[in-house]
């Protein structure tokens, strides 16, 4: 066997082996598979992806890498095509593996719903309700709805009053990525 025949057989094995587990990952929701989050923005944005195109990832880089290796390997086994055009075979069905891996996975980003995708900054005005008491110098705990989905966050007292548990509140302002203000509600709250 041919050095070339051990390097399509080597980039297939790789890129298989670790796409697989990519898929894998991505299903179960582990480490966010390429979500194409750059680590920058809002830190008080949390987002599932934001869905953006990007050719070049690691999962298009490894689709690129299988289907190098099994293009490769077909076009001179089963075709008996020489050096150079089973070269270009294999780069041929490694682009478009590429292209359609980045399309699927853009795809896939699409499908998160809106719930994915929450600023505190959304909170303020809206109602909340106390589950772990709030006391008049320090954090408890309130939970609420933005968007239809139910979030919770840490919550101290604008006014520093103690505000117990089940009470309802109004959330006035944003303290910082995890932690809101509230004031008791009531109709003069509105």
């Amino acid at each position: 066997m041919g050095l070339l025949m051990l390097g399509f057989w080597g980039a297939a094995i790789f890129g298989s082996v670790f796409f697989l587990l990519r898929v894998i990952l991505f299903i179960a929701g582990v480490g966010g598979a390429d979500s194409g989050d750059d680590g920058g923005g809002d830190a008080g944005v949390t987002e599932a992806g934001n869905g953006a195109f990007r050719l070049v990832s690691l999962n298009s880089l490894i689709g690129f890498t299988a289907m190098f290796g099994w293009g490769g390997l077909a076009a001179r086994v089963q075709f008996g095509l020489g050096l150079p055009l089973s070269l270009l075979a294999g780069a041929g069905v490694g682009l478009f593996a590429m292209l359609s891996t980045a399309l699927i996975f853009h795809g896939a980003m699409k499908l998160r719903s809106d719930g994915a995708k929450f600023s505190m900054k959304d909170a303020v005005g809206c109602e909340a309700e106390v589950y772990l008491r709030i006391p008049a110098q320090g954090k408890g705990r309130v939970s609420f709805v933005v968007n239809g989905v139910k979030h919770q966050a840490d919550a101290v007292s604008d006014t520093a009053d103690l505000i117990p548990s089940f009470e309802k509140t109004l959330i006035t302002r944003v303290i910082d990525s995890r932690t809101v203000a509230v004031v008791r509600f009531d109709s003069s709250n509105l």
